[in-house]
């Protein structure tokens, strides 16, 4: 069994943000997760590549081991994008500037966004099911602002609580159509905690059921990948986000020189039920640098 990673603490911009630092030979590599997950999700991935780069596994704000974000404060995909320019800026000035990022969902829209407006942040990218958010119209956008104020009236309830990290396991899978029960047991291992009655309890921050209101027309989507520089690979589960945005692979095509490959028999979670295959295609991106 891998041993397990150390942990790195930035500041980020005020919100202490936890990294997981798991070692390895090879150059620094950032992975990025998605939404409602933690950066231990990569440890499959982690262990398929063996100590080909050091792998560097992000918490969100809000996720994981990292701190929530203070009063008055947000969880909005700008809220990410400036974090993980803090983020880069502080790995580069200790001596870790990533060689590459992997970023899989939330952590691809957030990536895409930074090669867009900062491409010489990171020298190359794999997306993993991920190239931009869900495309918007004008009135979608103006309701979303509806739902941020009424969303900020409320409060937030907490996320439930679980018997046991099989239930949790269980509702985590029937949430994502396509994961496997076993991915669904993987990302729940290091995204709980036991509470004091036995309960098995998410490490998230109830106010990340609030809407996103940042959202752009399938236009500024592909404005943005057109104004990517650096090597771009994308990997695309078959049954992922190609069934639920079928403009995907043609922002891809927009990206200059990227590579696409869709795997088949899998869904959005590639890094939990296909560690191997992204770990591929990581020694080729690393590998073309």
């Amino acid at each position: 069994m891998a041993a397990a990673p150390s942990r790195l603490h930035l500041p980020a911009q005020g919100v202490p943000l936890c990294i997981w630092d798991h070692g390895g030979a090879g150059p620094p590599v950032l992975f990025l997760h998605g939404f409602l997950d933690t950066g231990r999700s990569f440890d499959g991935v982690v262990t398929e590549l063996d100590g080909a780069c050091r792998a560097l596994c992000l918490d969100w704000r809000g996720h994981g081991q990292s701190e929530r974000a203070p009063a008055g404060a947000a969880y909005h995909q700008l809220d990410h994008l400036k974090d993980l320019a803090a983020v880069l800026d502080q790995l580069a000035a200790a001596g870790l500037a990533p060689a590459a990022v992997v970023a899989h969902s939330l952590g691809g829209v957030v990536g895409l966004m930074l090669a867009c407006a900062a491409p010489e942040l990171v020298p190359a990218w794999l997306f993993l099911d991920a190239c931009g958010g869900f495309p918007s119209s004008p009135q979608q956008e103006c309701d979303a602002l509806a739902g941020l104020v009424a969303s900020v009236r409320k409060a937030k309830p907490d996320f439930r609580e679980f018997a046991d990290l099989d239930a949790a396991a269980a509702r985590v899978q029937a949430n994502n159509p396509g994961l496997s029960l076993a991915g669904a047991q993987a990302m729940v291992r290091h995204a709980t905690e036991t509470t004091a009655d036995g309960k098995i309890r998410f490490l998230l921050d109830p106010r990340l059921r609030g809407p996103n209101p940042v959202r752009y027309c399938e236009e500024t989507w592909r404005a943005m990948c057109h104004r990517v520089e650096v090597p771009v690979r994308v990997l695309v589960g078959a049954s992922g986000i190609i069934e639920r945005v079928p403009e995907f692979l043609q922002r891809v095509a927009e990206i200059p020189g990227a590579q696409a490959r869709v795997v088949q028999g899998v869904g959005h979670h590639l890094h939990l039920d296909a560690a191997a295959e992204v770990a591929a295609e990581l020694r080729l991106l690393l590998a073309e640098l």
